[in-house]
């Protein structure tokens, strides 16, 4: 059964733009690299660009492991986790409806 979860935080502002760098990198690495990572989508938000909203749907509970082991998500935690002011929020929801047409 596909799981959904978010992974919510806010960075030091003067970490915006390495964080922005690692963020691209990470989702390069995991567009092409983890085919049971089914939607991996990273936010910045509009109006405070020190805080980002990450939303993934993953395939099973395997497909996180996978997530959780990989290389890219070291290099992420390495640099993400420390220029956080808080500890991530991660939350896991059902998901009840789905459309996506962006290309992007």
């Amino acid at each position: 059964m596909p799981v959904c979860m978010t992974a919510s935080y806010q960075v030091e502002p003067e970490m915006v733009e390495e964080c922005k760098r690692t963020i691209e990198d990470f989702v390069k690495y995991i567009r092409i690299n983890e085919p049971t990572t089914l939607f991996y989508m990273a936010n910045q938000e509009m109006g405070h660009p020190t805080r980002f909203l990450h939303t993934m749907i993953f395939e099973n509970e395997d497909a996180i492991a996978i997530h959780q082991q990989s290389p890219a998500t070291k290099r992420f935690v390495d640099m993400i986790y420390p220029a956080a002011l808080e500890p991530l929020e991660f939350r896991e929801f059902y998901i009840l409806g789905y459309k996506n047409e962006y290309q992007g």
